[in-house]
């Protein structure tokens, strides 16, 4: 399948898209196998690999020559799928892969993330600097197992990419002030101050867009546990969207967890 025939549309509209079947069974068992050999006990485990000359000369000096390999490989198969052609026609404008990871979870009984939006300062009380709005990652998803409502999807609100850069556009130009706004909960809250509800507004096509996704919001906070927003997805599908949007990584009830990722920003 050739990702460029993605629906360029339904991602900007949306804020993400689920394509189906783009690895193969064989790349599928090589890649779980490699990301779940590396996790260290249990739980959850991350692993991160080389997408620039420096990393690969530090772990060339710790030996780490499984590593590279692995590296090379990840780097072959963004390559041969072409991700950075997509990421540079989604930013218009050349992109930069900034990192390739690997998660496998366990089984659990919470969420792996609640709902919530990146480039959001991780909730932080207080931030020195407040960055352009711009400043984000197209993420890259694939799953290696089986996902669903309620058991390892990520769940995603669309359009709400449109409204969160919004946000980070009044934030970074001084028209609202700085408070939490990576959770769910809290970005309503920021939204709902009146004078930031008007100027938010204006960055939008319409008031509509931003009542919508109030409503939504809403609908989350008030009925948690439910599962709105999730999907099926089949080991071996992708997933790729717009990490300002508010999103969260639902908890996997029915059997393990295995995603890799890749991150591109605008270069």
């Amino acid at each position: 399948m050739n990702l460029l025939d993605s629906n360029f549309d339904k991602l900007n509209k949306d804020g993400f898209i689920l394509k189906k079947n783009i690895l193969q069974s064989n790349q599928i068992a090589k890649i779980k196998n490699i990301i779940k050999k590396q996790r260290a006990g249990k739980g959850v485990s991350e692993s991160h690999y080389s997408v620039n000359i420096q990393s690969f000369i530090i772990k060339s000096i710790k030996f780490d020559f499984k590593k590279i390999l692995r590296s090379f490989y990840f780097l072959n198969l963004q390559k041969k799928l072409k991700l950075q052609d997509i990421a540079n026609i989604y930013f218009k404008q050349q992109s930069k892969l900034i990192e390739i990871d690997g998660y496998y979870n366990l089984p659990q009984q919470t969420d792996i993330l609640p709902w919530h939006s990146d480039q959001a300062y991780s909730g932080k009380k207080t931030v020195s600097r407040i960055a352009p709005p711009d400043h984000f990652y197209l993420k890259f998803f694939f799953y290696l197992t089986d996902v669903g409502p309620n058991n390892g999807c990520t769940s995603y609100i669309p359009g709400s990419h449109k409204i969160t850069y919004a946000v980070r556009s009044c934030l970074y130009e001084k028209k609202i002030k700085y408070e939490p706004f990576w959770k769910i909960n809290d970005l309503v809250s920021l939204i709902n101050k009146k004078n930031n509800y008007n100027y938010i507004v204006d960055k939008l096509e319409s008031k509509n867009v931003l009542d919508d996704f109030l409503n939504k919001a809403n609908l989350i906070i008030s009925n948690k546990g439910k599962s709105f927003f999730d999907f099926y997805a089949s080991s071996g599908d992708l997933l790729i969207f717009n990490e300002g949007g508010v999103h969260r990584g639902s908890i996997p009830t029915l059997n393990e967890r295995v995603v890799l990722r890749y991150l591109y920003s605008k270069k």
